[in-house]
């Protein structure tokens, strides 16, 4: 009987939030930068990306690849990262769930000034857990405080919010290299470049 309360309890705190629905970053493992991408991006390595080009990473990730003009840049890359099926995942303390996780797009684009910027694209995986309830776990998980910052979803880095594209999304800055993550009807992106803040922003919104 406590467990059911709580957990309306929590779907009743996450009713009153429409910001956090738009924030919920995917379920992975802690952050590492020598392993993962990015901070959002965890459940896959660096090392699983493979060469791809566009039709192929369209057929293999099921998503529209966003892109940029040819005045905004250059695609120089183009690689996937298969997804996996999880059974019985950890997402928080003690409760686990089957969690499906789809293809990982990653592209590379040239920009005019000389600097790099790096678009990862992929379905939001598939939580089995009502919706709500799965968001709110999620956001949960990931604001978790611990000892270790290497225990912590995203290694230590606490995000700054801000609205990008329409929506609500996370920030994260570590020595100068920012990674921008929003979703978008159902896929998460993330945009990473050594860029001044405004101009990256300027560059994902122009993202076609």
């Amino acid at each position: 009987m406590w467990r059911m309360i709580r957990v309306s309890t929590f779907l009743l705190v996450l009713l009153g939030s429409t910001a956090l629905r738009a924030q919920v970053p995917p379920p992975g493992p802690p952050y590492d930068s020598a392993k993962h991408p990015n901070p959002i991006v965890t459940f896959v390595e660096n090392k699983d990306f493979k060469p791809s080009d566009y039709e192929q990473a369209k057929k293999a990730s099921g998503l529209e690849i966003v892109g940029l003009s040819q005045d905004e840049g250059k695609r120089e890359l183009v690689e996937t990262a298969d997804g996996r099926f999880v059974k019985n995942m950890s997402v928080i303390g003690n409760l686990r769930t089957d969690v499906t996780f789809y293809t990982v797009v990653r592209q590379k684009f040239k920009l005019p000034g000389g600097s790099d910027l790096v678009v990862h694209s992929f379905k939001f995986p598939r939580v089995v857990l009502p919706r709500e309830f799965a968001e709110f776990v999620l956001h949960e998980a990931a604001t978790q405080k611990k000892k270790k910052p290497t225990e912590m979803r995203f290694g230590g880095l606490g995000p700054e919010q801000l609205e990008i594209r329409g929506t609500e999304g996370l920030l994260f800055d570590k020595d100068g290299q920012i990674t921008v993550y929003w979703q978008e009807g159902g896929v998460g992106h993330t945009a990473t470049g050594s860029l001044p803040r405004k101009e990256l922003f300027r560059v994902i919104e122009d993202l076609l």
